[in-house]
């Protein structure tokens, strides 16, 4: 039984690095949100590689090196939800800041292990060490779960429909770790006094194996994880049938009327396509060859329609100006009052006065 979990938690590590390692290379290169699922999968592996690689070792204190991969995993299931929301053209820009806890820490424990070449000395100042790392590790994590959910939440309709459900099921199975978790701990703190042998900490590494299996799964199955950047090509090579046309445009047109999609400023093309579930060509053909708009003056459109509603609207008239155009999905002021005057012919100011 115990060489049959083994191999479990070994096969999942040495699949989530091989497809972490491969996505980490592909999102690097094409600077796309894949970059930070590449992340969780090869924080994941570590973890699970780690405890193999005791449970092998188990008499060799260089292998005790507590390395900390949750203060990677944590920050990049966040910003994978973040930018994956987003679905920018612009390229993913690294958010170094949010991963310096892992290499900080990471570095303090290696250089700690080198410093003290007594076995005991280390073994003995090691607990204490840990104590306090894992107590800010359950902080650090616990915060980013529940930012990675504040973020599914508030941008539910920018996402594609399976990365919303992959999403949604990955912030559980985190949030059942991170319970069980947290009993292992408090077990530790007050039973154990981190003298727990490694054979109970199974059941929690079987769990992340299952995780891993499943994130690992999606990625093989679902190609679009992979892929997005090609999502949108030159439209000039892209044609779509008049009566098939009309049928997307009405699609959208309901949705932007009971969804209001956007008022989320960070709104793309590609994640209002997903929303809608079609191609993204086919959603900027209609919108150019329909509607004889680009994208961006399409929803700036609906944002004004949205911001006259609300200055017309007595609810409305304690609010600044700015207030609104920003609740309505505006970024800049600049880029609101231009978008204004060329929708109006009138100032934002002056078509309040009226």
């Amino acid at each position: 039984m115990y060489n049959i979990i083994n191999f479990v938690i070994s096969f999942g590590a040495m699949q989530g690095l091989i497809i972490g390692v491969f996505l980490l290379i592909k999102g690097f290169k094409l600077k796309q949100d894949f970059f930070y699922l590449a992340l969780i999968l090869i924080g994941f592996a570590s973890l699970l590689g780690r405890v193999v690689i005791i449970g092998i070792y188990e008499n060799q204190p260089l292998f005790f090196n507590n390395l900390n991969f949750v203060l990677l995993i944590s920050p990049a299931l966040y910003f994978y939800a973040k930018e994956s929301s987003r679905a920018t053209k612009n390229p993913l820009k690294f958010n170094s800041l949010h991963f310096l806890p892992f290499l900080i820490i990471n570095l303090v424990f290696i250089l700690y292990y080198f410093s003290l070449k007594n076995p005991i000395d280390y073994m003995m100042y090691l607990i204490n060490i840990i104590k306090i790392n894992d107590r800010f590790s359950i902080i650090y994590f616990s915060i980013y779960l529940y930012l990675t959910y504040k973020i599914v939440r508030q941008h539910k309709s920018s996402y594609r429909k399976k990365l919303y459900k992959l999403l949604n099921k990955l912030i559980y199975n985190f949030l059942v770790f991170f319970i069980i978790w947290l009993i292992y701990v408090l077990l530790e703190l007050v039973y154990f006094d981190y003298t727990m042998e490694l054979i109970y900490y199974y059941p929690i590494m079987l769990i992340l194996a299952v995780i891993l299996y499943y994130m690992s799964l999606q990625v093989i199955i679902n190609d679009r994880f992979l892929f997005d950047i090609k999502a949108i090509t030159k439209r000039k090579n892209f044609t779509l049938k008049e009566a098939d046309g009309k049928k997307l445009l009405n699609q959208l047109t309901l949705f932007m009327t009971e969804e209001k999609p956007f008022l989320d400023g960070d709104i793309s093309l590609i994640a209002l396509a997903g929303s809608l579930d079609v191609n993204p060509k086919a959603l900027s053909f209609v919108i150019n060859e329909h509607i004889h708009k680009n994208f961006n003056n399409y929803i700036n459109d609906w944002r004004i329609e949205e911001v006259k509603k609300r200055l017309n609207d007595k609810e409305y008239n304690q609010l600044k100006m700015l207030t609104i155009a920003f609740d309505c999905g505006f970024n800049s002021k600049s880029t609101f009052n231009l978008a204004f005057k060329k929708a109006t012919g009138l100032s934002p100011s002056e078509y309040r006065k009226l």
